[in-house]
């Protein structure tokens, strides 16, 4: 793991077919997140907003 992103583990491949209704509760919770707070500017989400910019920082534009 990199030092820069302490407390965030590598993501791994999911097994759809023994992780689905696990991946339909992280979507859950995504969605409404995003609905309350689409830009991540809230205080109970910075931390999440910029867990997101450090990982994927080179990838996406935030």
């Amino acid at each position: 793991m990199e030092q820069g992103n302490i407390g965030l583990p590598e993501f791994k491949i999911a097994n759809l077919f023994e992780d689905i209704e696990m991946l339909k509760s992280v979507q859950s919770v995504a969605i409404k997140i995003m609905e309350d707070d689409p830009n991540l500017e809230k205080e109970k989400n910075i931390k999440l907003k910029k867990q997101i910019e450090n990982k994927f920082k080179d990838r996406i534009e935030i």
